[in-house]
C-alpha cells in the first residue's frame, strides 16, 4: 500500500514524507528526484526544453514505475492532479493524502524558500501561482482520501495524523473486502 502526498508546491510535502518515512521505516520516493534520475534533467530543465505537458507524461510513466505491491511512502509533485490517469493510480495503489495549507503561508514558503528549483514561480509570478493555487484545490480535494492541515500544524503532528488515517484507511479497506 501507497502513503501518496498531494497539495500545492511549498505544502510541506517532502518534509512530512520524510518524517513519515523515519516514521514508518517505509522506503520514501520524491517523483521529482525519480524523474530527475530517470530523464537525467532537472525539473526546471525539462519544463523548459521539453514543456508541462511532457513533464506531465514523464511524472505519470514514473508513478507506473513503481511497485504496485510495496508499502510506499510517495512525495508527489503539485501539478500530479491535473492528469486523471494519475490521480487514478495513486487511488488504487493507496492512500490519499492532501497536504493543504493556506495561500499565505504558501506564498511566505515560496518567497523565503529557493524558487530555482520551482519552474512554475519564474514563469507565473506570485498572482499567476495564487491563481494556479485557487483552481487546483477542487482537484486535490476531489483526489484525497484525506486533507491534511500544512499551516498550522508542525510538520511531525502532519506526519502522525497522516499515520493515523493511513491505518484507518487501510483497516477500513480490509473489512470492505471481507
Amino acid at each position: 500500500m501507497w502513503t501518496s502526498f498531494i497539495g500545492f508546491m511549498a505544502s510541506g510535502k517532502s518534509t512530512v514524507t520524510r518524517l513519515l518515512q523515519t516514521g514508518t521505516s517505509r522506503p520514501h520516493v520524491c517523483l521529482d528526484d525519480l524523474i530527475a534520475a530517470r530523464t537525467g534533467l532537472s525539473i526546471p530543465e525539462i519544463f523548459a526544453q521539453q514543456g508541462e505537458p511532457e513533464f506531465r507524461r514523464h511524472e505519470l510513466d514514473a508513478l507506473a514505475s513503481l511497485a504496485a505491491d510495496r508499502h510506499l511512502v510517495v512525495d508527489c509533485g503539485g501539478g500530479i492532479v491535473t492528469t486523471p490517469a494519475a490521480v487514478d493510480l495513486l487511488r488504487r495503489r493507496g492512500v490519499v493524502m492532501w497536504l493543504d495549507a493556506p495561500w499565505e503561508t504558501i506564498r511566505s514558503r515560496l518567497l523565503a524558500a529557493d524558487q530555482a528549483s520551482r519552474p512554475l514561480v519564474g514563469g507565473l509570478g506570485l498572482p499567476g501561482l495564487e491563481n494556479l493555487y485557487r483552481r487546483r484545490r477542487p482537484l486535490y480535494a476531489a483526489a484525497a482520501d484525506f486533507r491534511l492541515d500544512g499551516g498550522s500544524l508542525d510538520p511531525s503532528q502532519v506526519a502522525r495524523a497522516a499515520m493515523l488515517r493511513g491505518l484507518l484507511w487501510q483497516r477500513r479497506r480490509e473489512e470492505e473486502q471481507r
